[in-house]
């Protein structure tokens, strides 16, 4: 049976009871990154900025990948939560800036509440590493 590894990155918090979940988990060649937000050691990254909210949301995704060994190539789908529609052209525009052609498969969903006040956007993401 594989294991599961918890992969951790300095500027990003882990939960403070471990039962409660991973920011993320890599099972064989799988990883599974928990919704991330745009909070970086704690502070807001572009406050009112859906764009640059999205930004943070994959640098996070890409340390990930990066502390597990893969690359931004190895992701093959996102889920991308936004508490307005109207910022999916933001949404889009950083998945251009971090993808190559083909981008990973995506869910894109508007109108949510998100779990602090000032954000605008959560992505989470799976890869498989090759």
């Amino acid at each position: 049976m594989t294991e599961r590894v918890n992969i951790s990155i300095p500027n990003v918090g882990e939960p403070p009871n471990p039962a409660a979940g991973s920011q993320c988990i890599q099972k064989g060649d799988w990883l599974f990154i928990s919704g991330q937000i745009s909070l970086d050691n704690g502070e807001l990254v572009g406050p009112n900025d859906p764009l640059e909210q999205c930004r943070q949301c994959l640098r996070h995704i890409e340390s990930y990948v990066t502390a597990a060994g893969g690359t931004m190539d190895d992701v093959v789908a996102l889920d991308i939560f936004l508490t307005d529609i109207r910022y999916r052209p933001a949404a889009g525009q950083a998945r251009e800036e971090f993808f190559d052609a083909p981008g990973p498969s995506a869910t894109v969903v508007g109108g949510v509440d998100l779990a602090f006040e000032g954000l605008l956007v959560e992505i989470s993401a799976r890869a498989v590493l090759s």
